[in-house]
Formats: C-alpha cells, sequence, structure tokens
C-alpha cells in the first residue's frame, strides 16, 4: 500500500504542545510548518517524503504541497477552548492580539465589548478552510466542515478524551506516542466567569459545537 503523508492541523489550545512533544520523540519524518517561511521550504521540496506535516495550517493547504487531502486534528471543548486561549493570549501574547486584549478590563468586558476572530468558531474555520476570511453563511461553512472530517480526515482526537485519543492516534500513525498525561489547560477558574459570559461564549461558537459533536458521535 501506498504510504500517503498526513497533515496534522494544530488548533490552539487543544494539547498541541503536548502532542508536538510526543510527535517529536518517534522515528516518524515529520515536516513542522509554523510560518510561511516553513510552509514554503516544504512546498518546494517532495512533501510526500514526509510521513507528517504539522502546524498551525488550515484545510486546503494540501494542494499547496501537491498532496492527497488527508488529515489529522485535535479539537477541544469549544468553550474550554476559547476561554483558555483568551486567558493564554491575555497572558503570554506579545503581540497586537495580546496587547489589544489586555486593553479590556476583563473576560467579562472583552467578550461583552469587544471581539477577535479566533474566538468564534475557530474549529470550523479551520476545517472548512475558510480560516480569517469573513464567514457570511455559518451553516454552510459548518455543513462544509462536517462534509471534510467525513471525506478526509482519518482521525480527529479530543482533548478531554486525551489518553484514549493517544491511544488511537498511534494506530493511525503506526507509532506508539508516549504523551504527557496532565496537559496544560490554561491556568483559570472556570467557576469564577460569570454565566452571561460563558453563554455569550457559547452563542459565539455554535457551529464549532456543532462540529465538536459530530466528532464525538464518529470518533469515540
Amino acid at each position: 500500500m501506498t504510504k500517503k503523508t498526513k497533515i496534522f492541523l494544530h488548533v490552539t489550545k487543544t494539547a498541541g504542545g503536548t502532542l508536538k512533544s510526543a510527535l517529536e520523540k518517534t522515528s516518524l519524518n515529520i515536516g513542522f510548518a509554523y510560518g510561511r517561511q516553513n510552509i514554503e521550504d516544504i512546498s518546494r521540496s517532495d512533501a510526500s517524503n514526509y510521513d507528517l506535516i504539522y502546524g498551525h495550517l488550515i484545510f486546503g493547504i494540501h494542494e499547496e504541497f501537491n498532496l492527497e487531502p488527508n488529515y489529522i486534528c485535535f479539537l477541544r471543548h469549544p468553550v474550554e477552548r476559547t476561554i483558555s486561549h483568551y486567558y493564554h493570549l491575555r497572558n503570554v501574547d506579545k503581540g497586537p492580539v495580546g496587547e489589544r486584549i489586555r486593553k479590556s478590563a476583563d473576560i467579562e468586558d472583552f467578550f461583552m465589548n469587544h471581539h477577535h476572530w479566533e474566538f468564534s468558531n475557530l474549529m470550523t474555520k479551520i476545517v472548512s478552510g475558510v480560516g480569517n476570511k469573513p464567514v457570511e453563511d455559518t451553516q454552510a461553512v459548518l455543513n462544509t466542515a462536517i462534509a471534510h472530517i467525513d471525506a478526509h480526515f482519518v482521525f480527529v482526537g479530543l482533548q478531554e478524551f486525551f489518553p484514549y485519543s493517544i491511544y488511537k492516534l498511534s494506530d493511525t500513525l503506526g507509532e506508539e506516542l508516549h504523551a504527557a498525561t496532565n496537559v496544560n489547560i490554561g491556568s483559570y477558574d472556570f467557576n469564577s466567569i460569570p454565566r452571561h459570559v460563558i453563554e455569550r461564549i457559547e452563542s459565539l461558537n455554535t457551529s464549532d459545537l456543532e462540529l465538536y459533536r459530530h466528532c464525538i458521535n464518529r470518533f469515540l
């Protein structure tokens, strides 16, 4: 059987650092694609020589790599992912996004009065291939994301079921992965976030909630 290069879409705040460390310890030939220069370097080479290409990528990158669509990703409950992502950017990010977020008083002020595209259906945008482009028809984008999952994803892991997902991913890759079980989920107190802020985050991520439920039914 001909080997098919797999493309691992690293969705922010879905155990990506833990997964990257586990993958680096395998014998797999991995192309890490973080940033435009990495992507161009892989594109100029024969990408099919890699077992896996891993990075902050979106669906459709297989065309640039001249590969068949053969994808993997990990997802996380959208509310938990969004909150963790917010605190990561607020506490760690040194760029303009982090600076803008720190101008808000707190998480309540930000989600009730401000906006950042990565906090609204990010997983659906990545899996559908829309990325950071404006979305006019959210249902159509969700339908596209689900169609991509069903047709082109050989595996989707779920952070909330991390040990089991690692076990299944090992089968998918043909390599036994050894990953830390204490995944960094962020240093925040979920119970301290006001209910109306949680509801606001839910309303921003209705497509991601549907996509997450679909993947639970398909891959658990």
